[in-house]
């Protein structure tokens, strides 16, 4: 494993990087009222849970509490993403001339918490394309024994079925159906595969396209750890299909019961090969 250091660059060198590696770290990117901005989207979220809030391995006994795609919390979320320029950060990491926000989704680990299991992102929902990133924000330090850990340019790879997040076999397939493949057992075999990861502090981020295999993050005993993922998406993004979910999707719930807007409304009457657009997904750049 490599411990990368804090390195932000140009933005030339990001944006290759970034094509290359599929994730670039930007210590410092947010100052101390951003930070804040960051930390009450969280607490609004852990205060308001959607239907797709759930406790993850709950088999465990410890906190691995995740929400995601509550429509509800935009608002919440936009004064840091307005306050930090997140949109012409995708712009110029991406090349690219406009800039969606895609979803929030935050996670809570308390206690021993088990690390996350390996997977990609792109695999959970049906668009892809290179104009996507995730910026992962953590609320408290993350030391590099308990680091988010990526495989150096898997973006660039085959895309595969997504963890079911059982917890009794990582590589336990999302989808009965289809043609992508098993996720490769990566902790069994480390040696096999470039992986990298930095060691974090608040007001830092970690961007990544959402296709790089990523996975870590344990928790110790007394640890906590409050992350966020802002999820963003540019101009090349195309609505794909995706096989049926032979599980219970964290993102299919019906969510009329709390007033926010299920995902398959924004996905709605498009076909495979569709630009992926909407008109209420926030655009950020150039500013909507």
């Amino acid at each position: 494993m490599t411990v990368m250091t804090a390195e932000a660059g140009d933005a030339d060198t990001l944006m290759q990087r970034y094509r290359e590696d599929g994730v670039v770290y930007l210590p410092g990117l947010f100052d101390a009222e951003m930070l804040e901005l960051a930390r009450q989207g969280f607490e609004w979220s852990l205060a308001n849970p959607s239907p797709a809030a759930q406790q993850l391995f709950p088999q465990d006994g410890t906190v691995f509490y995740q929400d995601l795609f509550n429509t509800l919390s935009w608002p919440h979320y936009d004064p840091l993403l307005r306050k930090a320029g997140l949109g012409e950060v995708m712009a110029r990491l991406w090349g690219c001339e406009n800039v969606w926000f895609f979803f929030e989704q935050v996670f809570h680990k308390k206690g021993a918490s088990r690390r996350t299991p390996w997977h990609q992102d792109t695999s959970y929902f049906p668009v892809d394309g290179a104009d996507m990133s995730v910026l992962w924000i953590s609320l408290d330090p993350v030391p590099p024994s308990q680091a988010l850990e990526f495989v150096r340019g898997s973006h660039r790879g085959r895309l595969y079925n997504g963890s079911a997040f059982t917890g009794d076999d990582d590589t336990a397939p999302l989808y009965d159906v289809g043609e992508m493949p098993r996720l490769p057992d990566i902790e069994a075999d480390r040696e096999r595969f470039d992986i990298v990861s930095w060691p974090f502090e608040p007001g830092d981020a970690l961007v990544f396209h959402p296709s790089t295999l990523h996975g870590g993050g344990h928790t110790e005993a007394h640890g906590e750890r409050r992350t966020i993922s802002l999820r963003f998406f540019g101009d090349d993004c195309n609505f794909v299909a995706r096989p049926g979910v032979s599980k219970e999707s964290a993102v299919g719930f019906n969510r009329q019961e709390t007033g926010s807007r299920d995902v398959s409304e924004f996905y709605e009457g498009l076909v495979p090969g569709d630009r992926f657009r909407h008109p209420d997904f926030p655009k950020l750049y150039p500013h909507g």
